[in-house]
């Protein structure tokens, strides 16, 4: 009645119906939320805890379980108002009031907290939005949430300043909640990076014991982290907000990365518009980024990639073979993410097949972000889509623990109760905003609302952009399911692998190789920590693409008043709202004739002899004005029933092209890609097209190949094999085949690690347009690859692949970029690291499509620059760094370590310590004494002066020791009068062809050498461990991987006999 016709028509309603008056009351009426008007206090929370789950409350009757505290901000009217029941000032943030004291004790303290506030140095500010703790329990009945806390913030805080109000919380709850309803299960937030960051400092702090009931039953569940807080409290994660931030990452400018695959907007937009009933301006609504807080939408959305990605592509019979790699992509993302949403969804599903679900994405999540990296999904959203798994097998085990006979719903993890609390709040009157005092009041009243829904859920329409599907109620709640979802059948380690043998059947049918075993064989390796050790995903301070960042409220301007009281230097907005919410706030809702109290008032000294007295709300109404803004959309278009994206037409984002003319995302095309010293051509993937700042669809191709057009391709360069390919009248073409897989370039700068190597920056390129030629290829039978390119594509079931034939290409390459400017093309072209895989190398093992010009002056600019390219790895190094880079290859060569990503290998039968290749002649002056201090020359041309006596002993700048030695094994080959030299990493080999008898196979090692040239044969412990060897010895000499040498007795094995063996499968020495 206030609202219809303010304070005088609520006096005159009591007057004739003989209701108590508004005073009376207000006076009865209990506030049962207990704001926290500062940093909440331990008295606080006790006392809600108290209020709502005390012996008089309705939850207490209730069975004991386990519950979940709720953690969520929801933002306010940035206004300080007077909280009467402890006479304080409210609304003001809790990280900077702990030097005021609050309380309306006179005018000269309020006036304090004012200047401080408005001052022309703040130290304290309003509270832009307020941090809601609740409890919810976890059964089928009486299961919506309970507020136990209210405390503002202006968003300054930290991860540790939270942390405290989590660790207070859960303790107060313990003493004071936990005997008579039951303990704490998890805590469950949204995205927000300063929760995610409290977490992990309160929850990850201790290992489940070993003996413990939990351990017991999750230890075979390997990969499951079984880390938690104290009394086994774990983070529980929203699955509608991970869910809407996955769609929001999906359908980014940047996408995600699966199965080497990139899918972006621009390639959504494509294959969603193959599905049947979807058009162009559907599919823009549908991913458009704008309403990602849209639950049904997003729903819908996931519900469409797992459509595209059904075993029978929508609308497409015949796809081409890269079409064929981005339709797995798709089939993959579709299988991850509908074994995530099953779980809320399904009805029939019982408790066990839901874990079991769970399982699946878990395994399917873990897999491709050790493949991809962050460039699968952004860091912070893997670390909660895996908490939240976690946290499902942890509850179902507390509840086995705590009472085995009852139920468990996965739906009521995360904090989705808060946010019915909040639609509640925001829904009971006409106007959606509030402050802080407003906030208080309505939070309890809400929680009196949800209570009675959950004993009537038939009364409760629901919110429709907070249902999953979009219909006027959500249907999913405990009477929804009619599986079996009682704990006690619940066998975790059944349930987790089944998830796991679920994957690895998918990954083998889509010809995806992954060893889960491998993985996770690290003791540190689990799904929270896919890299290992204290490396969590979850903590990274990345940007997190899956959170579209809203733009900054502008700040209060405010200038003093002449009587020295600050005002608004602007009318706030809906001026008409602001009234009634004055006088609300003022609570003087009585007629002149009724008494006052003297406690609501504040003396004002006028001037010398006259004082006035003011209401206290009044007070702070008119000395605290921050000039907000409302929250939500125009108020003129909310009343006219605009929807939040009514007003706004879909930007299509791509034009109407069609024809020889138009160059499409998706499209094979011909691009120039510089690495190394080399620029070379390559056939591409297109993944996106920009031009001037806006990705399309689509270009025009003169467009494409103007420069003034600023157009840019960002595409994915496909992998060739030169074959021979017979056609039907039996005559053998020359063509370049697709292997399925696409080129990966390592960092310029930095070593390469695991990670890096599949992420989107190693697996794609962008190349200006000019440089980009659409290509007309062919398909052929993958009949014509080897065996060993041929056979992941059988796994895949892509019997087709991409051909481009030689003469074609040859032309395009010639025609395009041979009359080109090399200056223009080095401007023009980025920077990419070295890649096996590219240049691509022809039948003959020669390099293949490279542009002779511009490579040339980078080859001659590297000259200049006085370093020299590595041979083996591309790595530019200085002329005197040759001899101890090379040695390290020799090395690793010599003991059989794996460097796959060499651009060529050592020489394998007598390497030259310079250049790593064969052929070079070293010799040393001087005869092969002990004191002797012997000097080096080479006819090798990268040779170069160094200390032999240095060079020779162990450093940790420089761990290689491999210097050129006599073998005083040999007699001298006239005229020389030394013996032979071999380089000392080679001595070995040299020693086991040619010396036998020095050579023992049964202990693989050598004997009867002499004390001098033994010591100068052996490597020590440390360089082994600086080369990336460890041998049980502290000197031991080096292993061989060559063939056995020749027996004792047995004829001297020619050079040529033994640059012929094959490697050895002896044991290291």
């Amino acid at each position: 009645m206030k609202r219809f016709a303010g304070r005088k028509g609520v006096y005159a309603l009591s007057k004739a119906l003989g209701l108590p008056s508004a005073s009376t009351i207000w006076a009865s009426k209990p506030l049962r939320l207990l704001p926290s008007v500062a940093v909440p206090m331990a008295e606080e929370i006790a006392t809600n805890i108290h209020t709502f789950f005390g012996a008089t409350s309705y939850t207490s009757a209730q069975p004991v379980c386990g519950h979940a505290l709720m953690v969520d901000g929801v933002h306010l009217s940035q206004r300080a108002c007077w909280y009467r029941p402890s006479n304080q000032i409210i609304g003001l943030c809790r990280e900077h009031t702990q030097a005021f004291d609050l309380t309306m004790k006179d005018m000269e303290s309020v006036l304090k907290i004012v200047e401080a506030v408005h001052g022309d140095s703040p130290t304290c500010h309003y509270g832009r939005e307020a941090t809601v703790i609740a409890i919810g329990p976890y059964r089928n009945d009486n299961y919506h949430g309970v507020p136990i806390g209210q405390t503002q913030t202006c968003k300054s805080e930290k991860g540790e300043g939270f942390a405290a109000l989590l660790r207070l919380t859960l303790a107060q709850w313990k003493i004071h909640g936990a005997s008579e309803n039951g303990p704490i299960f998890t805590v469950n937030t949204d995205g927000d990076s300063v929760f995610r960051d409290a977490l992990f400092k309160v929850l990850i702090v201790r290992t489940l014991a070993p003996s413990s009931f939990l351990h017991v039953k999750l230890a075979g569940c390997r990969g499951l982290n079984l880390e938690c807080g104290q009394d086994d409290v774990v983070s529980g994660p929203d699955a509608k907000h991970v869910v809407k931030r996955g769609a929001t990452s999906g359908h980014s400018q940047e996408g995600t990365l699966i199965a080497q695959t990139v899918i972006n907007r621009s390639i959504l937009t494509q294959w969603l518009e193959r599905l049947p009933g979807e058009t162009k301006e559907t599919v823009a609504i549908l991913i458009d980024p704008a309403d990602h807080q849209n639950v049904p939408r997003t729903y819908k959305f996931l519900k469409a990639i797992i459509a595209v990605g059904a075993d029978r592509a929508p609308n497409a019979p015949v796809l081409s073979p890269t079409d064929q790699a981005t339709h797995r992509a798709f089939a993959l993302a579709g299988e991850m993410w509908d074994a995530f949403l099953q779980p809320f969804l399904s009805r029939e599903m019982s408790l066990s097949e839901r874990l079991a679900s769970f399982s699946k994405f878990a395994h399917m999540a873990f897999a491709f972000f050790r493949m991809h990296g962050s460039s699968f999904l952004s860091n912070q959203l893997y670390g909660d889509l895996q908490a939240l798994v976690k946290s499902a097998f942890f509850c179902v085990a507390r509840q086995q623990q705590l009472d085995p006979e009852q139920a468990f719903y996965l739906y009521q993890i995360g904090s989705d109760c808060l946010e019915e609390m909040f639609a509640e709040v925001r829904t009971e009157s006409h106007d959606s905003n509030f402050d802080a005092l407003q906030l208080s009041e309505r939070l309890s009243a809400a929680a009196d609302t949800l209570g009675i829904f959950d004993e009537h859920p038939e009364w409760h329409q629901g919110h429709i952009q907070r249902s999953w599907t979009g219909k006027e109620a959500d249907h999913v709640n405990p009477t929804y399911f009619t599986g079996d979802q009682r704990v006690k059948h619940v066998v975790h380690s059944v349930v987790w692998r089944s998830g796991r043998v679920a994957v690895e059947a998918l990954f083998a049918k889509h010809g995806l190789d992954f060893d889960f075993e491998e993985a996770l064989t690290p003791d540190d390796v689990d799904f929270i920590r896919p890299n290992g050790g204290n490396n969590y995903p979850g903590r990274s301070k990345d940007k997190d693409r899956s959170i579209l960042n809203p733009e900054p409220a502008a700040p209060a301007i405010v200038h003093p008043s002449p009587s020295g009281i600050p005002t608004s230097a602007s009318t706030p907005l809906d001026s008409d709202d602001d009234e009634d919410e004055d006088e609300e706030r003022m609570q003087d809702e009585e007629p002149e004739d009724l008494p006052r109290i003297s406690n609501d008032w504040l003396d004002y000294a006028v001037d010398e002899t006259t004082t006035k007295r003011l209401h206290k709300a009044s007070i702070l109404s008119t000395l605290f004005n921050s000039d907000y803004r409302r929250l939500e959309v125009s108020r003129l278009l909310r009343v006219r029933c605009y929807t939040k994206d009514g007003g706004r037409k879909p930007n299509l984002n791509h034009q109407e092209l069609s024809g020889e003319h138009s160059f499409n995302v998706g499209d094979i095309a011909v691009a120039l890609i510089r690495t190394g010293t080399r620029v070379a051509a390559a056939v591409v993937k297109v993944t996106v097209i920009e031009q001037e700042k806006r990705r399309l669809g689509q270009i025009d191709t003169e467009d494409l190949g103007s420069l003034e057009s600023k157009a840019t391709i960002t595409a994915q360069p496909l992998i060739l094999r030169d074959v021979l390919v017979v056609t039907g009248d039996g005559n053998p073409t020359r063509k370049w085949l697709w292997t399925g897989d696409y080129t990966k370039f390592d960092p310029i700068k930095g070593p390469q690690s695991v990670v890096e190597d599949g992420t989107r920056k190693a697996l794609t390129i962008k190349v200006p347009g000019a440089l980009v030629h659409p290509l007309d290829a062919e398909i052929e039978s993958i009949d014509h690859l080897n065996l060993a390119d041929s056979e992941p594509l059988v796994a895949r079931h892509m019997l087709h692949v991409w051909a481009v034939p030689h003469e074609d290409l040859t032309a395009v390459v010639t025609t395009l970029y041979g009359s080109l400017e090399a200056d223009t093309i080095l401007k023009l072209l980025p920077k990419h690291g070295k890649s096996t895989t590219f240049p691509y190398i022809n039948s003959k093992g020669v390099e293949a499509f490279i542009i002779d010009t511009p490579t040339q002056n980078l080859t001659e600019k590297a000259v200049n620059s006085e370093k020299i390219c590595c041979f083996q790895c591309h790595a530019w190094i200085k002329p005197e760094d040759a001899r101890a880079h090379v040695g390290s290859h020799i090395f690793k060569s010599l003991h059989g370590i794996s460097e796959p990503n060499l651009f060529e290998r050592v020489h394998h039968t007598d390497p030259c310590g310079f250049c790593g290749r064969g052929g070079c002649s070293t010799d040393l002056s001087g005869l092969p004494t002990a004191r002797a201090t012997p000097k080096c020359s080479s006819t090798c041309p990268r040779s170069h002066a160094f200390s032999y006596g240095h060079a020779k002993k162990y450093s940790a700048n420089t761990p290689c020791t491999n210097v050129p030695m006599f073998c005083t094994l040999c007699l001298p080959i006239p005229p020389r009068k030394s013996p032979v030299v071999f380089w000392k990493y080679s001595m070995l080999r040299h020693i086991q062809s040619v010396h036998p008898r020095f050579w023992d196979d049964s202990e693989n090692a050598l004997i009867d050498l002499s004390p001098q040239f033994a010591l100068n044969l052996s490597i020590s412990r440390e360089e082994m461990i600086a080369q990336g060897v460890l041998i049980g010895s502290s000197a031991a000499p080096l292993a061989s991987t060559l063939a056995p040498p020749a027996r004792r007795g047995d004829k001297r094995v020619s050079d040529r006999d033994n640059a012929e063996a094959g490697p050895s499968t002896r044991r290291r020495a």
